[in-house]
């Protein structure tokens, strides 16, 4: 979520105050990993558990380095996920609250974590990727189901096949490794992410 020039305007909500910044002093989403000034982005590795399997590992530290906007922290992605925590401000989303996905139009699943509704408002007037598009749409829900995402083999043409699992399903530990989990919303709703945001966001 790198900012649009006038993010320093928008009223930032509480939650997202208290992010680490990146040097210019932009609050950095949860679900962002960051690059020690050593690395080229090659910190990934797999490593096994007995709960997981195999499953990709990230060292960074939150605050440490650059951050890589656009880019998700695999262990950090699937916390949030499973845990049911705000991509954006990591904070927990209540069980009793909505939540928010921001995507495509008619995604039926996210790699992005769910957020706040707060927390989508405001990216959504500050990410210059979300404020230039037309096609962005919120799927809105109180609930959502996992399914493990993993690596199962290369096509011919070097490229990484992946296959999707149920969540927890001790079999898929020994299919290949687990990088993200993907969230499918239950008994959702859609919106134009403009027209949310212009009738039914929170005020900042």
């Amino acid at each position: 979520m790198t900012l649009t020039a006038h993010w320093r305007s928008i009223p930032m909500p509480p939650n997202i105050a208290r992010l680490p910044r990146n040097t210019a002093g932009r609050p950095v989403p949860r679900n962002t990993p960051w690059h020690e000034p050593a690395s080229s982005g090659g910190q990934l590795a797999v490593r096994s558990s007995v709960e997981l399997g195999e499953h990709v590992v990230c060292p960074c530290e939150p605050g440490r380095g650059t951050a890589a906007f656009g880019d998700q922290c695999p262990p950090r992605q699937r916390e949030l996920m499973s845990q049911r925590l705000c991509g954006i401000c990591g904070r927990a989303i209540k069980a009793t609250s909505r939540l928010v996905f921001i995507g495509g139009p008619n995604a039926t699943f996210y790699i992005e974590p769910p957020v706040h509704p707060r927390c989508a408002a405001y990216a959504l007037m500050v990410c210059p990727t979300l404020a230039a598009a037309e096609d962005v749409e919120l799927t809105i829900a109180r609930t959502y189901s996992l399914r493990e995402r993993r690596m199962t083999g290369v096509s011919a043409e070097y490229t990484l096949i992946y296959d999707l699992f149920p969540y927890g399903d001790p079999a898929a530990r020994r299919r290949g490794p687990l990088d993200f989990y993907l969230a499918f919303p239950e008994n959702a709703y859609r919106n134009a992410a403009k027209e949310w945001l212009a009738g039914h966001a929170p005020t900042l």
